[in-house]
């Protein structure tokens, strides 16, 4: 992972810990390549069985839905390798190409430490980092509303 991801994916997860607790709700930011940000509050995060997430805007009117694989286990924690990413934005699908990206799932009822890092991630929360074939960076965090886990 870019040291430009691995910051992006610290400074948001300090920024939804500090903001925890509120609702069942997090965060997306999108950088494009430009610099042109655009964050997109109250979103829903619904993970999909143990193979998918969806990131559902708060007025539901566009969706992200990451699959990923290679899932691994650190602690509790378990990391992720998206590898396909769908935007559902008024009734069409288009296919985003991928670069790379990492997933942090925590469905435990106690914080837990990021790996080679003091942020951590919230309870039945996500941290999640994209970056796009070309150069948008995607972060997501949040606690995770429902659905298995």
């Amino acid at each position: 992972m870019s040291i430009r991801m691995t910051s992006s994916l610290v400074i948001l997860a300090l920024a939804f810990c500090c903001a925890a607790g509120a609702d069942a709700r997090g965060t997306a930011t999108v950088t494009k390549s430009t610099g042109v940000v655009r964050t997109y509050q109250n979103v829903r995060i619904h993970l999909l069985g143990t193979s998918s997430l969806r990131v559902v805007s708060a007025d539901g009117q566009g969706s992200l839905t990451i699959r990923h694989a290679a899932c691994s286990y650190i602690g509790d924690l378990r990391r992720c390798l998206p590898f396909e990413i769908t935007l559902d934005q008024h009734g069409a699908k288009r296919l985003i190409d991928l670069e790379r990206g990492t997933l942090y799932v925590n469905t435990t009822d106690g914080a837990l430490t990021m790996p080679h890092s003091t942020v951590q991630v919230p309870p039945h929360s996500i941290v999640l980092g994209l970056q796009t074939l070309r150069g948008t960076v995607i972060s997501v965090s949040g606690q995770v509303d429902g659905g298995p886990q």
